[in-house]
């Protein structure tokens, strides 16, 4: 793996593809956002990497935008010391600039495309571009499923828990957190992200990463509305403590807080079912201000919902996998048409900017 810190922006979701891609960075905090045009196989990933590779052995910390539906493939980087961000621009995820000129700069890889070349294959490529968007749409279509059914268990879980205890256990954390702490850049933010995505190679997580690097208080408990409300409550707080919070979402469910990072504290709150890893600095246990007495005669229902709710997962990830080849037909008329040298001299001149 390229050595940096690695997120994604967008999410295969139960609400389609969902984008974070507005909280990259923010054209308003950066020296220059470059955003990339082009289809499929004219380079914008390779561009990318290549890029953070080079800007990553001159000492910079490197940021790496993965794609939701290859995590092989690049969708952007950030550069946080120089300010600087390059982001695909392209469908799903259609970005524009916002400050032309003043902040952001769009590399057209398109204008080294042999179009006639690619007229000759236009039957083909529209007749792909059709297969592999009937994929997509069955794909969200089991994602939209599951979410259904993993709200139905949420539900059951959610009856079960104690809201005065919950409550409770809120104000507890957030005194415990930040009692008589205020963050000394006194400029309280949010930024939105993935750290976990349904692609085409499977379920990908990259959030144990971030336990190497931070102090780890772990949430224990099913319901995911519970654990985004406790998270929700800590990140109001951080913020208004002045703390720039980082927020990673669930990717079937994009608008639950799934994991949170307060840089300036060192500390990332990670959520989990359980705690398999016995080195975790605190760990908060939901189970605690639950009636799991009275919750024994719904187990064999969440049960077969789990099983529901697997089988709908696993579809969606098959699914996906299948564009996975289609894009790859695609890619090879359009490598097959591409000047990259050109592309190589566009990138040795922005590369001279900053090495």
């Amino acid at each position: 793996m390229l050595e940096g810190r690695h997120v994604f922006a967008g999410s295969n979701s139960s609400k389609g593809f969902f984008s974070y891609f507005d909280h990259i960075i923010k054209p308003e905090n950066a020296n220059r956002i470059y955003i990339l045009k082009g289809g499929p196989g004219v380079g914008k990933s390779s561009f990318i990497k290549k890029f953070g590779i080079k800007i990553s052995s001159l000492g910079h910390e490197v940021e790496y935008i993965h794609c939701s539906s290859d995590e092989n493939s690049l969708d952007g980087l950030v550069v946080p010391d120089l300010k600087i961000a390059f982001v695909d621009g392209t469908a799903p995820h259609l970005v524009d600039p916002k400050l032309p000129g003043a902040a952001d700069e769009i590399i057209n890889l398109g204008a080294y495309l042999d179009n006639s070349n690619l007229e000759k294959h236009k039957e083909q490529i529209i007749k792909i571009n059709k297969s592999k968007s009937e994929l997509y749409k069955s794909a969200y279509r089991y994602l939209e499923s599951a979410g259904l059914i993993s709200e139905e268990i949420n539900s059951i879980y959610d009856r079960y828990i104690d809201d005065t205890k919950f409550d409770a256990l809120c104000d507890k954390i957030i005194d415990k957190l930040f009692a008589k702490k205020i963050s000394t850049s006194n400029t309280g933010s949010i930024r939105k992200m993935f750290s976990e995505a349904y692609t085409s190679n499977g379920y990908i997580k990259y959030t144990d990463y971030f336990c190497s690097d931070s102090k780890t208080w772990v949430i224990i408990g099913e319901s995911s509305n519970y654990t985004s409300k406790l998270l929700d409550r800590i990140v109001q707080e951080s913020v208004n403590k002045g703390y720039y919070t980082e927020c990673f979402y669930k990717p079937l469910t994009p608008e639950k807080i799934q994991h949170v990072i307060i840089p300036e504290l060192n500390l990332l709150f990670k959520s989990d079912e359980s705690a398999v890893n016995c080195n975790y600095d605190e760990i908060i246990n939901l189970h605690e201000i639950m009636d799991l007495e009275n919750m024994k005669s719904h187990i064999s229902e969440i049960e077969s919902n789990l099983h529901l709710l697997d089988l709908l997962i696993k579809n969606a990830l098959n699914k996906l996998s299948e564009t996975a080849k289609y894009h790859q037909l695609l890619e090879v008329f359009y490598v097959n048409s591409m000047n990259f040298s050109k592309v190589d001299k566009y990138l040795e001149n922005i590369l001279s900017k900053y090495a």
